[in-house]
């Protein structure tokens, strides 16, 4: 059975293989409780004095890494210790930045403009924005996450659809190979230490034959997905050859990508990796049926 090591140094090599042949230079990567009601909006004017920075930043954010029932909270100054005067829900959108950024220490903090408020926030708890969703649905994901994030799976068992049931694929394009698992039989995985079949591996061709857990470690939650650096609201936000065929095996489906666009510079890209989850709507109700994984394939 192929060790997690010894797939990521096949992975390598291939990486390796593809820039030698191709002449490729590598580059640098680039429930719910209401807010204080005594938090007064107040606009802030950045002063020149203060020590900022002049980054390139997209035209919106959303609100990632705040669990469901908190708040991303909005400073006068770029200090935990200033005033807060605002609190953005966890699945706030449409964040517009400034342009000032304040670097200090390993902290930075982006100036916005959110409902006719300007302050600061963390700039670690913002994703790139791609597409628009309903809030119903950001907060579903979100749900899933947290889930994932703990591999607690049980938590999952009523958000599945119950005749659809899960399909985890360990790449972009779904096919035969995908194992799907309906929510009575999701116990019998998560406790089972013996191997299952995934797929295959791509590039080589071997067969995936690992546990529940390995799979999850590998081709679930291999990234910290609940803080993702791109978000794609039902748009697909990752780059790649292989083909998106959600809307052919799920028409009625939606997809929220969760996606870091490089994990090592040295890859120059080459190692990004991505989250996609498709729900499905049933009796108006949204259901979660699959679990995509996303990463360069050959």
């Amino acid at each position: 059975m192929p060790t997690r090591t010894n797939k990521n140094l096949s992975k390598a090599v291939l990486i390796f293989t593809f820039l030698l042949l191709t002449g490729l230079a590598l580059s640098g990567c680039s429930g719910i409780t209401e807010p204080d009601p005594t938090i007064i909006p107040i606009e802030i004017q950045p002063t020149e004095t203060s020590p900022a920075a002049k980054v390139e930043l997209f035209e919106r954010y959303s609100v990632v890494g705040i669990a469901r029932d908190s708040f991303l909270s909005v400073y006068k100054d770029p200090s935990a210790d200033s005033l807060i005067v605002e609190q953005i829900p966890s699945f706030g959108t449409d964040i517009k930045p400034t342009g000032e950024v304040h670097l200090e220490g390993n902290s930075s903090w982006l100036l916005i403009d959110h409902k006719q408020t300007a302050g600061w926030v963390g700039l670690e708890f913002l994703a790139e924005q791609h597409g628009a969703l309903p809030a119903n649905l950001i907060i579903l994901g979100q749900q899933v996450l947290e889930s994932l994030k703990t591999a607690q799976y049980k938590q999952l068992i009523p958000l599945i659809h119950p005749e659809s049931c899960l399909r985890f694929s360990p790449y972009q394009y779904l096919n035969t190979d995908n194992r799907i698992i309906c929510p009575s039989d999701l116990y019998i995985y998560t406790s089972s230490s013996e191997p299952f079949a995934w797929g295959h591996y791509d590039g080589t061709g071997k067969p995936i034959d690992l546990t529940f857990s390995e799979y999850h470690q590998e081709f679930v939650y291999d990234q910290d997905y609940h803080k993702p650096s791109v978000v794609g609201f039902n748009v697909e936000v990752s780059s790649g050859n292989s083909m998106n065929n959600i809307q052919e095996i799920y028409p009625d489906g939606i997809m929220i990508e969760y996606h870091f666009p490089g994990i090592d510079p040295q890859y120059g890209g080459m190692d990004w990796r991505s989250l996609r989850l498709v729900f499905i709507p049933d009796n108006d109700q949204w259901y979660l049926v699959a679990i995509i994984h996303g990463e360069w394939t050959i």
